[in-house]
């Protein structure tokens, strides 16, 4: 066997390139795609932006009305509150007093007015927890 001297040895490839390969290839790639037009479509034309503002407004129109009228909520009365704040077992007569401003105070106390002293007997015999407020 031979020893190869790599630097001095050349070893020729079987491979070669034709003349004027990489200048003319792009031309011959070009040429064979087929030139097609392609078509511009504007995004903007004035008058399909018009009919699609007009259509959404439209659509608010009738959305909004239509949503509002649909979450109306019953009004609350004072025995729907009442009930509420009596079947609350972590709700108690201090929270409520706490909440309490004095314009609420003043008008408390004016409702709550005692014309005579046979109006509290009469309440007080009617009641059934007579026992509480004598405790209390």
């Amino acid at each position: 066997m031979k020893n190869i001297d790599l630097n001095t040895t050349k070893i020729k490839s079987g491979f070669k390139t034709p003349d004027d390969y990489f200048e003319k290839f792009e031309a011959r790639i070009l040429e064979k795609i087929p030139a097609q037009e392609t078509k511009v479509v504007s995004l903007f034309h004035r008058k399909q932006i018009w009919v699609s503002s007009i259509a959404a407004v439209l659509l608010l129109a009738i959305a909004i009305p239509s949503y509002f009228n649909s979450i109306k909520t019953p009004a609350l009365d004072n025995s729907n509150i009442e009930n509420y704040l009596s079947y609350q077992s972590n709700f108690t007569n201090f929270d409520i007093i706490e909440n309490l401003n004095d314009d609420d105070i003043k008008e408390l106390e004016n409702s709550l007015t005692v014309n005579s002293q046979e109006d509290v007997e009469a309440y007080l015999l009617d009641t059934q927890n007579l026992d509480y407020y004598l405790n209390e």
